[in-house]
């Protein structure tokens, strides 16, 4: 029964990196927002981009920096760079140290053509996690900017 609980353990924590989620204030299996990550896994960008709208509107919704973020991710996934960029800066306005909105924004960036900005994120990365999969994907991305 253990090793059963522990493989629905690895599951669910690979579906949640598999939604583009970043890294999660809580990781309740439970999540409010596990309707939007399955949405997100399964690239449907524009569907979870409105329920997590809907769900920003909830008081419970409003302070959730992850909710914000994976608005963002979903919004620059469909290419609407404003409103993403919006979305990130909602989710380091609740939580600064949010490693998700840093890595994603600092993704946004690149494709906006504002290095120094993503490098800034870097930088921010590096304080709060150290040497962490978001720091390193965010590097990875930077290194694949600067080679294009």
């Amino acid at each position: 029964m253990k090793l059963v609980t522990l493989l629905l353990s690895l599951l669910m924590a690979l579906h949640v990196h598999a939604a583009g989620s970043g890294r999660y204030e809580t990781q309740q299996t439970s999540s409010p927002l596990s309707a939007a990550e399955d949405m997100l896994s399964e690239q449907n960008y524009l569907e979870a981009s409105v329920w997590l709208s809907d769900y920003l509107q909830s008081k419970k919704g409003r302070r959730s920096a992850d909710a914000w973020n994976l608005l963002g991710f979903s919004l620059r996934k469909q290419g609407h760079y404003p409103q993403a960029l919006y979305a990130y800066q909602q989710a380091l306005s609740i939580k600064p140290s949010h490693l998700g909105a840093l890595e994603y924004s600092g993704e946004l960036y690149l494709s906006l053509q504002e290095l120094a900005r993503a490098e800034q994120n870097l930088v921010r990365l590096e304080q709060y996690c150290g040497n962490c999969q978001e720091q390193q994907q965010l590097k990875m991305a930077i290194s694949r900017y600067l080679a294009e």
